[in-house]
């Protein structure tokens, strides 16, 4: 297993802990992380938002309300606060697909 994916289980794990349910009134949503690398490997996590509450899982999402595709390595830099997530989506480093509104807020629901 390589450092980068040791993070992003970590992160991942600690998503739960940093979730702030009062940013996240109303939201019912599923989301998909493809989260992918050079070396053609990477790995597919998904989070379900919804009364208050989010739950990760490891594995691809059946019919997720969005997608989001971007580099292991830069995903770590984002969650890390290193790496500006607007920046990265217009720079194309971040693909999001399915509710784009939900996007743009999801960093908010995290402290």
């Amino acid at each position: 297993m390589s450092d980068t994916d040791s993070k992003i289980r970590k992160m991942m794990a600690d998503m739960p802990n940093a979730f702030n349910p009062a940013k996240a009134t109303g939201v019912d949503a599923l989301i998909q992380y493809n989260l992918t690398s050079d070396g053609g490997s990477g790995s597919v996590w998904n989070s379900r938002i919804a009364n208050g509450e989010i739950t990760i899982e490891e594995g691809e999402a059946d019919n997720p309300t969005m997608t989001i595709t971007m580099d292991a390595d830069d995903y770590v830099e984002m969650m890390s606060g290193r790496l500006d997530a607007m920046q990265a989506f217009m720079s194309g480093k971040i693909k999001v697909t399915g509710d784009i509104m939900l996007a743009s807020r999801l960093m908010s629901f995290f402290g």
